[in-house]
């Protein structure tokens, strides 16, 4: 079971250093199969201790429970990575409508998860809560009852000249975040149906309490009948 943040807890002024920097460590350490990664250097200790802390949380985690594919990038935030080497897994989504997303690659990271927060909590802060979008997004759904599960369609294939959130603003295109698979594979298919590749595909959102886990089920674009 991944190991939880130690520091969690509100302050008066949102999440702790301590609690951000432990988690962005631990992103870090279940996505480095070649060791615990060294903490960055900041101007805040409590912050860079707690990174340093939660990467070799993390790392032991990806070691024994298995690791997850790192969205972040040295130079960008990316939604997601098509990684050769990371062995797909069954996608879960069962029934005709979901042949063509069969494969899913575990992944961690808050920038999807800040676009799926404003859309069940749109009060939240996601500056606040960039390194903890996970458990922000986990309380929120708690809160709300119900579903545990989100989708949300997003391109891999940058640029895209649209702006106003997370993923827009890196240069990515997403749709509209729901709760149904197949609403979300047909906002991901109409999407992909342009002549060039674009590496569409589904995040998929499942609670994972403190973490920024989600998957990513990619489009067969060999499915589509391109115009």
């Amino acid at each position: 079971m991944p190991r939880r943040n130690p520091h969690l807890g509100e302050t008066g002024l949102g999440p702790s250093p301590e609690a951000r920097g432990w988690q962005a460590g631990y992103d870090a350490g279940v996505s480095s199969p070649a060791g615990a990664p060294q903490s960055p250097l900041t101007r805040d200790p409590d912050y860079m201790d707690a990174w340093a802390e939660g990467a070799t949380a993390g790392n032991a985690d990806g070691q024994s429970e298995g690791w997850r594919l790192c969205p972040v990038g040295e130079d960008a935030d990316r939604p997601a990575t098509r990684a050769q080497d990371i062995k797909p897994q069954s996608s879960g989504e069962t029934g005709d409508t979901a042949s063509a997303f069969g494969a899913a690659w575990s992944s961690v990271g808050s920038l999807p998860l800040r676009v799926l927060l404003h859309h069940v909590a749109p009060e939240a802060d996601t500056f606040l809560t960039s390194q903890l979008a996970g458990s922000a997004l986990n309380r929120a759904l708690t809160e709300l009852g119900g579903t545990d599960r989100l989708y949300l369609p997003v391109c891999l294939s940058p640029p895209h000249d649209l702006a106003g959130d997370p993923v827009l603003d890196a240069g990515y295109w997403h749709g509209s975040a729901s709760e149904s698979f197949d609403s979300a594979r047909v906002e991901a298919e109409l999407h992909a149906r342009v002549r060039t590749i674009h590496f569409s595909g589904l995040v998929r959102y499942r609670s994972a309490g403190d973490h920024n886990f989600w998957d990513w089920i990619p489009l067969d674009q060999r499915d589509l009948t391109m115009p």
